[in-house]
């Protein structure tokens, strides 16, 4: 898959508790320019799959909890 007009978001600040770690995550959003999604690292990944912002899988990772606490949403903010 192919993107363009690649431009930063959001940052987040991640606490792992169980890992006793700290990340910052920084977020980029992208349009869409061509090709298709596919896993690439079969012995990491088994799906790829689309899914609605506001009905996304459990568990989810941290910094994508931190998003939804902020009320972020890549589909509404540039």
């Amino acid at each position: 898959m192919k993107i363009k007009n690649l431009r930063s978001w959001v940052y987040t600040n991640d606490i792992f508790e169980k890992e006793d770690k700290h990340y910052i995550t920084l977020f980029v959003v992208a349009d869409y320019a061509s090709g298709e999604p596919s896993i690439t690292e079969p012995d990491r990944w088994e799906v790829w799959d689309w899914f609605e912002w506001n009905n996304l899988p459990k568990p989810l990772f941290v910094p994508i909890e931190n998003l939804l606490k902020a009320g972020h949403n890549p589909f509404t903010e540039d």
